[in-house]
């Protein structure tokens, strides 16, 4: 898992702002992001986005994000979403949309999933090539 990239979550992100959040997620992000192994999509980058309180504050978050790479949403990201949601509606398993385009965009570009979303992990009981990492326990959605 040394120079694997690393796809961080929405939920992971907002973990490692809390002043009180995981110390051990919060190495290991600074750890990966000093390494340049810390990727994004623009989902995430909307999430997080719709957070800031302030045009300061969202004009430093997203320049901070945009420096990172960034993994594009393409059509077979969607055909591997489609795929997967129906398979897990199918399997009785509802998570969000946002969730299952992001697991999809992890599943395509064969990166590592930091996350702290219980989603996801119902995500990869159903899908077992999806490749996650947390911290914590996982809140109820």
């Amino acid at each position: 898992m040394s120079g694997e990239r690393i796809l961080v979550d929405t939920s992971a992100w907002i973990t490692s702002f809390k002043k009180a959040g995981d110390p051990d997620l919060m190495e290991f992000l600074k750890g990966s992001i000093v390494s340049g192994r810390v990727v994004t999509c623009p989902l995430i980058v909307l999430e997080l986005i719709q957070g800031c309180r302030t045009e300061r504050e969202r004009g430093s978050l997203r320049t901070q994000l945009e420096s990172l790479d960034l993994l594009s949403v393409t059509p077979p990201v969607w055909e591997r979403a489609y795929d997967l949601g129906f398979s897990l509606r199918r399997k009785g398993v509802t998570v969000p949309v946002v969730d299952v385009v992001i697991a999809a965009v992890a599943l395509e570009n064969d990166v590592l999933l930091l996350h702290e979303d219980r989603h996801y992990e119902l995500i990869v009981h159903n899908e077992t090539r999806l490749r996650t990492k947390s911290f914590g326990s996982h809140p109820s959605p």
